[in-house]
């Protein structure tokens, strides 16, 4: 492999860069009085603040830099880098930007006054050391306008770019804010190699530069700005500990507040007021029950429902009052607040903020690419990625009873290599792939590719294609050759995807359906349970949030009956959310864990006191963490002594030390004669080898004999589920038990850690992975261990009708290949048996 010489200076810049990377972070922490050289920082001036010069197509002029000598000019100058500015929410693609070529998509509500007078749109960011920078580029796009772009090259440390945004650019509601990034490798021009390209957005200081909120009202909660790692506090307001009934009503209002800001990731705390200008503080209560609370006098009587909002203070953050005279005043404030917010905006924004959800899907429909938000595309690299989001219904049924089909429209260039392909992922699993034949390239309108349903999930889908473009010029890998910037594929957005009629009941167990639409929980007639067997503040905010994150999947606020009482005599679903030792025994087997093994696995973390850094991104926000793409909440430290023990506990026992064998002493009461015999046959006689055969073939007649067993059995109750030693946090679900009904247990080794862990299950990257009837989170780094359920019940939600029973049927066969056997070769014995009668009577019948 060849490198031209302008490649060569810039590695060897690269590595200048890396190395001076820790030099450059320490000086701007001399700057601001920053903590370890770990922390991230922002690069002096100079070095981080750009911003584009009228021309067309400029990269960001630098900033002039101050006065070597003067030590103000520098620290005001690094103080502006790192101004406030209002942050992006936080999605279920996270912050990188990966590839070749990937885009990252921000809807920002922004009131009037905000989107008036000046504005500015910042980027703080980090990039791999393989990004080569002359050939890599950062673009950013509010509402379908280019407002500036820069060249990628980051890697030592986080970089700060600022471009400035045309006047009325920026409206009121919902504006679009896109990132673009074309990056190329610096040596390496595999396929491979695209897969180490990243630039990692840092949420804590990108956003927008705009004035402040000053006009926040109801109708404009969406405006609230999220903390570091893009999530909204919610800080519930306390003056004494509340009753199960007053906890009931805050739950109840913290989901409204969710649903009205159209969050992907609450983040709830009981307490004293939040401080700063993130996030909102929340009362609720009667008049008797808030009074006290600063603020709360200037509302008047309270003698109904009752919904304000007052400002933020020097030092506290705007505060939202839900209270009523009576208990069922609030409830309707509640609603009342549930059905408030503005989706105004610009085209652009609105449109980005209802497809950040997911495009919505019944079944039956057929849908072209551009509807999704995926536009047409030349590319000319060697692995291109589009990527768009479908939302199935809550209760679709997924298994093998039909296909979604995928019709591309595109075509691909002359010259690539016979592994070139077209790859379908769903959800990260991988559904169909497509060769690209044709040395001389091909255009086609409508090439069909079908998507098994098996592979979609209720709720939120992220459908990827790739097309692996390889040539031979690759293996040269010269980036200033004339044929290293020719197109290789076209993708349109005619493509269209056609998702067949979908077989809609609610599988249980399945956190996918819980994740997706919160349906055990949203079902009519009996009232759902939100069981606390020990309401401390921390158990209370780990459920808050949860109940918050489903009511934002159902759409709705779900209305929860907070108790403390495990046992459910009316067959009700519970939510139980508590740490395991605060279980009972039978409430944890309810869900098919071993009480035992649960205790075991956690003694060693249950004394584990999570930091206060580890609710959010303060303290978590480091180079490495960046690195590695970890969400900034889930900041726990791993497990350790769960891991030792788990492996002494599961290594097999030492074998025995070989010995020579001793002959087997002769049955009683056999004939001498006959052992006579053996003996003299030997090991090598024609007898001896025919025999040995013969055992053999029994046996291995035996074993399939019993795989066909275990393949036809029919489903029965599985056994204990065993728990991921490393995990932080369970979430399972049980069928009805010994303690009356259906139960989603959420636990923890103790409440602190139980608040941490769900804090990091919400992450939108974290949550969009349950499924199973199982998940054990790892809350140091937000991975998920799946349990898959060994057998599935299907439970009506529709009205009855005959397709749906069709659908629903083939579903429930294709999930029991048991019972579909058994009833083929039923309905094959009825029809050998019906044959065989017709036969008899038909012929000459001989006297």
């Amino acid at each position: 492999m060849r490198a031209s010489p302008r490649l060569l200076a810039a590695a060897a810049a690269a590595l200048v860069l890396a190395c001076a990377g820790p030099a450059l972070t320490a000086r701007a922490q001399s700057f601001l009085g920053a903590g370890p050289a770990e922390r991230l920082t922002v690069p002096p001036a100079g070095d981080a603040i750009r911003s584009p010069p009228p021309a067309p197509r400029p990269e960001a002029a630098p900033a002039p830099r101050p006065d070597a000598g003067s030590e103000a000019a520098r620290r005001l100058s690094v103080q502006a880098t790192i101004a406030a500015a209002r942050r992006f929410p936080a999605g279920t693609r996270g912050f990188r930007l990966a590839g070749e070529e990937d885009t990252l998509q921000f809807p920002v509500f922004l009131t009037e006054a905000q989107a008036r007078g000046p504005a500015r749109l910042r980027v703080s960011y980090l990039s791999a050391i393989s990004v080569a920078p002359e050939v890599s580029e950062l673009t950013g796009l509010v509402n379908g306008t280019k407002v500036g772009w820069t060249r990628i090259q980051a890697p030592g440390a986080v970089k700060v770019v600022e471009f400035t945004l045309p006047e009325g650019l920026l409206k009121g509601g919902y504006n679009a804010v896109s990132f673009m990034a074309s990056q190329r490798h610096r040596v390496d021009c595999s396929t491979g190699a695209t897969y180490e390209l990243w630039t990692q957005i840092d949420p804590s200081r990108s956003g927008l530069v705009v004035a402040p909120a000053s006009d926040l009202d109801l109708r404009s909660l969406a405006a609230l700005e999220p903390d570091e790692s893009g999530a909204l506090p919610v800080g519930i307001v306390l003056t004494e500990k509340p009753s199960l009934e007053r906890l009931e009503r805050m739950i109840g209002a913290v989901q409204a507040v969710a649903l009205v800001g159209r969050l992907a990731r609450p983040a709830v705390t009981f307490g004293p007021p939040l401080s700063g200008r993130t996030g909102v503080n929340l009362v609720v209560g009667t008049a008797a029950e808030i009074r006290g609370v600063e603020g709360v006098e200037e509302l008047g009587p309270i003698t109904g429902p009752k919904l304000a909002l007052l400002p933020p203070r020097a030092n506290r953050a705007p505060v939202l009052v839900v209270a009523g005279a009576n208990d069922a005043d609030i409830r309707q404030a509640i609603a009342t607040l549930a059905a408030t917010g503005d989706a105004a905006g610009t085209p652009a924004g609105t449109r980005l903020a209802s497809l950040t959800r997911g495009y919505s899907v019944s079944g039956g429909e057929s849908l072209t690419l551009d509807r999704l938000g995926v536009a047409t595309r030349e590319f000319n690299g060697r692995l291109l990625r589009v990527g768009f989001e479908i939302r199935f219904p809550a209760d679709f049924v997924p298994a093998d009873y039909g296909k979604v089909m995928l019709h591309l429209a595109g075509g691909y260039a002359a010259g690539l290599e016979p592994s070139a392909q077209i790859v379908v992922d769903i959800n990260g699993r991988n559904a169909a792939s497509v060769p690209l034949p044709y040395a001389r390239g091909e255009v086609f309108e409508d090439s069909a590719i079908p998507l098994p349903l098996s592979l979609w999930r209720p709720g939120l889908n992220r459908v990827e294609i790739s097309a692996h473009l390889p040539t031979a010029s690759d293996r040269a890998c010269d980036t200033l050759a004339p044929s290293a910037r020719q197109a290789r594929f076209l993708f349109l957005d005619r493509t269209r995807i056609e998702v067949p009629a979908l077989a809609r009941a609610a599988r249980s167990p399945d956190l996918s359906a819980i994740k997706g639409g919160a349906v055990p929980f949203v079902a009519e007639g009996i009232r759902p349970r939100l069981v606390l067997p020990t309401p401390d503040r921390d158990s209370a905010d780990a459920a808050a949030m949860l109940a918050a994150r489903l009511a934002i999947a159902a759409k709705r606020v779900i209305d929860f009956e907070v108790t403390s009482d495990e046992r459910s005599a009316d067959g009700a679903i519970s939510l139980v959310v508590a740490p395991a030792r605060a279980l009972s025994p039978l409430t944890i087997a309810s869900v098919g864990l071993d009480p035992d093994q649960v205790r075991r696995i956690w003694e060693g973390r249950a004394e584990t006191v999570a930091t206060p850094g580890q609710f959010g991104a303060e303290g978590v926000l480091t180079l490495d963490r960046m690195r590695r793409n970890l969400p900034m909440r889930c900041a726990l430290p791993p497990a350790t002594m769960p891991l030792r023990v788990a492996s002494a506990a599961a290594a097999p026992p030492a074998p025995a030390p070989a010995t020579a064998p001793t002959p087997a002493p002769a049955p009683a009461g056999q004939d001498p004669l006959a052992r006579w015999g053996e003996n003299l046959r030997g090991p090598g006689s024609v007898g001896t080898i025919l025999d040995g055969a013969r055992d053999e073939v029994v046996r291995r007649g035996s074993e399939a004999r019993e795989a066909m067993r275990d393949w036809l059995r029919w489903p029965t109750e599985g056994e204990a589920v065993p728990v991921d030693p490393r995990a932080s946090l369970v979430l399972a679900e049980g069928a009805a038990g010994q303690l009356g009904g259906r139960i989603v247990l959420v636990t923890a080794p103790n409440a602190s850690m139980l608040k941490a862990s769900v804090s990091c299950l919400v992450d939108p990257v974290v949550w969009t992975r349950l499924v199973g009837r199982a998940a054990f989170l790892d809350a140091s780094d937000g991975s998920l261990s799946i349990v898959q359920p060994d057998q599935v019940d299907l439970v009506e939600t529709q009205p009855w009708t005959l397709p749906n029973f069709r659908l629903v049927s083939a579903a429930w066969l294709s999930l029991n290949p048991a019972y579909y056997v058994g009833m083929t070769l039923l309905m094959a014995l009825c029809l050998g048996l019906a044959t065989t009668s017709l036969v008899r009577q038909l012929g000459r019948k001989n006297s």
